[in-house]
């Protein structure tokens, strides 16, 4: 068996230590309280106390200090480092290299992390993309969208920052983005802009269905595992509200799907790994949104394996462990589909609300938590850590299931009396503006 470094952790992701325990390994976690706001207080003391080593690092960015940190523990050994977090894959894929131990390629990480990097690698590649530019100032942003043509969307270049993400219709809309971002930035979490620089990507808007596939690589195949269709905000495109597994697309889509995506990963030289690969199926065909350089996070693993023969988790594990992966994808029993529960805009619950109301719902739904009670305030959704809670249904076809996850949604908003992020499967260009009032899909 081998010893295994995990670089912080997402919720579910605390499944990858569990199963690398139960298949005998040694397991190291190396975690910050800056990330503590990625989880609930439980579950990373969980993942803390089933390691058998545990280190706090102060700077878990800085390949230096964590050699230093496991060095420190007599942990420095170790066969392979990786990351479910997406804040610190950089940072697992650079340990990696310096300790030479299996990891993600750093070359890899970097290409995919960086998006404008990522744009010129799948252009000389030849790979169908998206028109885009690299800007750091307002002036550059306006004469970028001018070049590529209303509406695009801006972006950090480097790591996930939602809520400093815009659709630009018009030039207003773009100084209005520079005009806010940096305040926006002031009031993020460190662990969120660690990463993030100066730099800005202003991208063409892809209009379609957005689809995401995950790709397993060992270093000598990459395969696409599965491929789910993906729900965004009817007010917000960038605003993802769930999943659905598997795609609803034909098999010849399905398998053209899976290819981009693999082709995507090659490219950009993701090697060892799995990685949530978001594309959009447009009119003229598959085009990137982006390549994540680590498996997916949020409700969808869960989701993925509700229905899914063999654990996404464990086919990391194994992965990184130099154990065989599937070189098929995954084969599905049924169809899951997931909505998180978020605001429209700020709201109070009402004082009469049971506290236990949402125990009315464990009976229709597969699984799903709130974490909010009577009189709880909720804020608007802004980016990935805004939800107070999630729904999963499951049926025998992904038409069935969301259909199911939207009734249930709906039946939740009206209980609890606070209007609801209405979610989609097609991305259309609809500025918020001329939006009426919508509830629950």
């Amino acid at each position: 068996m081998g010893h295994l470094v995990f670089v912080e952790t997402t919720g579910l992701g605390v499944q990858t230590l569990e199963y690398a325990k139960r298949s005998g390994h040694t397991v190291t976690f190396l975690w910050s309280p800056h990330y503590d706001f990625t989880a609930p207080a439980a579950t990373r003391e969980h993942a803390r106390r089933i390691a058998d080593h545990c280190i706090e690092v102060s700077d878990i960015h800085d390949p230096q200090a964590t050699r230093a940190a496991l060095h420190a523990a007599d942990a420095d050994q170790a066969d392979a480092v990786l990351s479910t977090l997406a804040f610190c894959t950089p940072a697992a894929a650079d340990l990696a290299e310096l300790i030479k131990a299996r990891g993600t390629s750093v070359a890899g990480v970097t290409n995919a992390g960086d998006k404008g990097r990522c744009r010129e690698v799948l252009r000389r590649a030849g790979i169908a993309s998206l028109g885009f530019a690299v800007v750091t100032t307002e002036a550059d942003a306006l004469r970028a969208a001018a070049t590529i043509g209303y509406p695009v969307i801006v972006k950090p270049a480097l790591g996930i920052a939602k809520s400093v993400t815009s659709v630009a219709w018009c030039a207003d809309d773009i100084r209005a983005h520079f005009a806010t971002a940096q305040a926006t930035l002031d009031g993020l979490a460190e662990g969120i802009t660690a990463r993030l620089d100066e730099r800005y990507i202003v991208e063409e808007l892809a209009i379609g269905t957005l689809y995401s596939v995950e790709v397993a690589a060992d270093g000598r195949h990459t395969v696409p595992l599965v491929a789910v269709r993906r729900k965004v905000s009817v007010n917000n495109p960038v605003i993802e509200l769930g999943c659905t597994v598997p795609s609803g697309l034909s098999a010849h889509d399905e398998a053209d799907l899976g290819a981009y995506a693999a082709d995507v990963c090659r490219a950009l030289g993701l090697n060892l790994g799995i990685f949530h690969v978001e594309v959009m199926h447009t009119a003229t065909g598959f085009r990137l949104i982006e390549a994540n350089p680590r498996i997916t996070g949020g409700a969808l693993p869960d989701t993925i394996n509700t229905v899914a023969d063999l654990d996404v988790f464990a086919i990391l594990v194994d992965l990184f462990a130099d154990r065989p992966m599937p070189l098929r994808p995954l084969r599905l029993s049924g169809a899951a589909s997931h909505s998180f529960l978020a605001a429209a805009r700020p709201a109070r619950l009402p004082e009469h609300l049971s506290p236990d109301w949402f125990t009315r719902f464990e009976a229709v739904v597969h699984s799903g938590w709130a974490h909010v009670g009577p009189g709880d305030m909720v804020q608007q959704m802004k980016g990935n850590f805004d939800s107070f809670g999630m729904i999963r249904t499951i049926a025998a076809a992904p038409a069935l299931a969301e259909t199911a996850c939207a009734e249930v949604k709906v039946a939740i908003e009206s209980l609890i009396g606070i209007p609801l992020l209405a979610d989609q499967t097609q991305s259309v260009p609809v500025r918020v503006d001329q939006l009426g009032p919508r509830s629950g899909r």
